[in-house]
């Protein structure tokens, strides 16, 4: 029997062994890495593949050269023209993108007005009711759009802006920047998106951020151009969010009828969502304490044919004791008609007088309030039931007999409180006592 005798390596080849061994591994992990990278870019359209909503768009659109579409510019992304590709849904609501910022968050704006309201007694952005209402403040009861939205750290980052001066067609920048997780509409991306002739000019009013020259406020016009005015005038305000970076879309193309939809997880956003009660529809529009306040999604109605009402005989106040006043009926007659009385909780309604004899202000609502189990929307409601021409509670002045009736093309209008106006009710309930449903139109929140 033969003995091999095993030759002891050098060094030199044990190192060359070594070396080998790991350079194949190297390689192997290389090539292994670019297999799956690969694979995952072919199937980018699997559901099992996460895309941030910032990827979504860019990998869904080529850079324009003509007059719309998406271009590029030293901070990003941004829509340009009348554009149709550029819709998201988050929170039960719309928005429409404005721009992908360089760090991959993206800026996007409310697609329709979500209150109508005056701008205050002050000029500057950040002591209007506009910045209170949108935004926390320090102020008490601020941040009425803030607070419609669930788990919102989770979601946003502060959005920058300032307050630039419009000069003619010209922008002329000022230093001063500011952050906020909720803004609205800056004059500069509205110029940016094209102005009247783009996607951002939906034919109806609504504020921006920004002066003329004389340091008057400006606005947009039903045509969607841009104007200036008084700052106790009353307009339509969007809301405008800046999504974080890791925000996954779960579905869609950008498209109005196929939006990008934000991946939400657990994070339930009950307002804007619908809810059924009896045979009545009702959309949400607070969400406090687990408390829900609902309004109905249409006016009120007699065996299906609209009524219409005037608000009272003699003034402007919500009176539960006038027999003659809306604030009677809709807690006696109305009440009584409802099949789901027994669920509603009291409702607290603000009916502190606006007007500029009390500066326009926002928190003056809070002055007043009257406990019922049916009322009204008040002026400052977050407000997206697209529904126009009915009575809101607050009175524009204590010297007439005169209310606020809301129009839905961005405007206030004054009525005679014996006039005959659309009504549209409000309700509360219980947030537990839910069951059922999404809170899509076709599929409602239900008590059963």
């Amino acid at each position: 029997m033969a003995i091999r005798i095993r030759k002891r390596l050098t060094k030199k080849e044990y190192i060359f062994n070594v070396v080998s061994l790991l350079v194949i591994i190297s390689i192997g992990l290389y090539f292994g890495i670019r297999s799956f990278y690969y694979y995952g870019k072919q199937n980018n359209n699997s559901e099992s593949v996460k895309t941030t909503l910032a990827d979504k768009i860019i990998n869904n659109n080529q850079l324009s050269n003509k007059k719309e579409g998406l271009f590029r510019d030293k901070e990003g992304y941004y829509f340009k023209g009348k554009v149709d590709n550029n819709y998201v849904k988050f929170a039960n609501r719309y928005y429409r993108i404005i721009r992908i910022n360089e760090d991959n968050t993206v800026k996007l704006v409310s697609e329709d007005n979500t209150s109508i309201f005056m701008w205050g007694e002050k000029s500057k952005y950040k002591g209007s009711n506009l910045n209170i209402w949108l935004n926390k403040t320090k102020d008490k009861n601020s941040g009425v759009y803030y607070d419609t939205i669930s788990s919102i750290n989770k979601f946003l980052v502060k959005t920058k802006y300032s307050e630039n001066i419009l000069s003619g067609s010209k922008i002329k920048k000022t230093k001063r920047v500011y952050k906020d997780y909720i803004t609205t509409l800056t004059v500069d991306d509205y110029v940016k998106s094209g102005g009247s002739n783009g996607y951002l000019n939906d034919n109806k009013y609504h504020w921006l951020i920004g002066q003329d020259k004389s340091k008057m406020n400006l606005y947009i016009n039903e045509s969607g151009e841009v104007e200036s005015t008084s700052n106790f005038d009353a307009y339509g305000v969007k809301a405008v969010i800046t999504m974080n970076d890791r925000i996954v879309v779960s579905s869609g193309d950008g498209t109005k009828d196929n939006p990008y939809v934000i991946e939400q997880n657990n994070n339930t956003n009950y307002v804007d969502g619908y809810v059924k009660l009896g045979n009545d529809i009702y959309k949400v529009y607070q969400d406090k304490d687990n408390v829900l306040k609902l309004a109905l999604s249409g006016y009120i109605n007699n065996n299906g044919v609209e009524e219409t009402k005037s608000f009272s005989n003699k003034d402007a106040d919500f009176d539960l004791n006038n027999s003659f006043n809306i604030a009677y009926y809709l807690n006696t007659t109305y009440y009584n008609s409802l099949t789901y009385k027994d669920l509603l909780l009291d409702i607290n309604n603000n009916i502190g007088e606006v007007s500029e004899d009390t500066n326009l202000s926002y928190l003056d609502i809070f002055n007043s309030k009257v406990t019922s189990k049916i009322g009204l929307l008040n002026i400052f409601d977050y407000n997206t039931l697209g529904l126009n021409d009915y009575y809101l509670i607050n009175k524009t002045s204590s010297s007439t007999n005169m209310i606020y009736v809301y129009n839905q093309s961005g405007t206030l209008n004054e009525g005679e409180v014996t006039e005959l106006k659309q009504v549209v009710p409000t309700i509360s309930i219980n947030k537990k006592i839910i069951k059922k449903g999404d809170g899509t139109k076709e599929k409602p929140f239900t008590v059963e």
